[in-house]
């Protein structure tokens, strides 16, 4: 009866099945160009994203419309580790920590508010592909500038190949939008 429960509870802590890795959607800080220092209030959205990149498991594109999913998964939900990575890339950029999550707590809102929508950003035959759009606009303001993204990033087939191909990829998004402000 020991050696059943020993083998149970051997079974409990190890899994039943292999560990699968875990990834996490970020930019390397060196990818990120700096600008001049910029003082204003930047208000980040949390960054919206296609139902696929919801999954904890990794998406890519088989064919047209069909997506399947790989054993590695995601370390923390795409969206969250996607809107992170804007706010510190934009705080390294400008030199400035006043970047945020929109809506901030703040009593007099004032600054700059970035929204992105990613419409695409998955692997599919050899390419990353990063299709987006977003908007800067200056808050208390009615006028907002909308714009759209696209790029594509080789890579190879492999999970690590795909998920630095899309770092890559959403670096580019996080330059693009760095110039609009």
């Amino acid at each position: 009866m020991k050696q059943i429960l020993f083998v149970i509870t051997l079974l409990a802590l190890t899994g039943c099945g292999g560990a699968s890795k875990q990834y996490l959607l970020s930019v390397s800080p060196t990818s990120i160009s700096h600008a001049s220092k910029r003082q204003v209030q930047i208000g980040v959205d949390k960054i919206i994203v296609p139902g696929y990149l919801e999954e904890s498991q990794i998406a890519v594109q088989k064919g047209a419309g069909e997506i399947s999913y790989r054993s590695e998964i995601w370390a923390v939900p795409t969206a969250k580790a996607l809107t992170n990575t804007l706010i510190r890339s934009l705080q390294k950029k400008f030199s400035n920590p006043s970047v945020y999550l929109f809506p901030w707590d703040v009593e007099k809102e004032n600054g700059i508010r970035v929204k992105v929508t990613i419409n695409q950003f998955i692997y599919s035959n050899g390419t990353v592909s990063l299709e987006a759009t977003y908007f800067v606009k200056r808050i208390g303001s009615s006028h907002k500038r909308s714009y759209m993204f696209r790029t594509a990033v080789g890579s190879a087939g492999d999970t690590p190949s795909i998920v630095q191909a899309m770092d890559t990829a959403f670096g580019r998004l996080i330059e693009e939008i760095g110039r609009r402000i």
